[in-house]
């Protein structure tokens, strides 16, 4: 016998092997198909590692920089005179319930408040006044947020500066 004519198990001589595993019926011995199935194994075993991969990365993804939070704060939990309370709405920025348009008359009206309030606030055994800003809900926060800047370019020296909100508004439904 040649090379090319000898048998080989399983195969033609010389042509295309093709794999049969016989299986025993009652008409006799057949090849079996093809298993087309997956191996689901090896997938759950892949997933596993992948899913204990994202257990122990997922904690050490910070999500920005740690920064120690702000407390609230009542007005109630500070004496009369050591606070000074700045409103805005769309009229303009109030220093108590003077109406203030400008940024320098502003500015001189809170300074002196804030003078006021902290001679109170040292005579009250606290370290400086607490300036609360509250601001109107149908305000443009652009309108806040200057009121904002004025207040931190005076350089008028004081312990807190506190954004007011409605407690109870933010339960309750929004009315149309």
């Amino acid at each position: 016998m040649s090379a090319s004519t000898s048998p080989r198990r399983g195969g033609k001589a010389g042509g295309k092997h093709r794999r049969h595993v016989p299986y025993k019926t009652e008409k006799g011995i057949h090849p079996a198909q093809a298993n087309s199935d997956i191996n689901v194994t090896p997938l759950v075993d892949v997933c596993l590692v992948l899913l204990i991969i994202f257990m122990v990365v997922t904690p050490m993804l910070g999500r920005g920089v740690a920064v120690r939070l702000p407390t609230l704060s009542s007005a109630t939990m500070h004496k009369e005179g050591d606070q000074v309370f700045v409103s805005v709405n769309d009229d303009g920025a109030w220093v108590e319930t003077d109406p203030y348009t400008e940024k320098e008359p502003f500015l001189a009206r809170l300074e002196e408040d804030l003078k006021i309030a902290s001679g109170k606030a040292l005579a009250n055994d606290y370290k400086g006044p607490i300036l609360f800003v509250k601001g109107d809900r149908g305000t443009e926060w652009g309108k806040v947020k200057t009121v904002m800047e004025w207040i931190t370019s005076s350089g008028t020296p004081m312990q807190d500066v506190a954004l007011v909100v409605d407690v109870a508004s933010q339960s309750a439904p929004a009315a149309p």
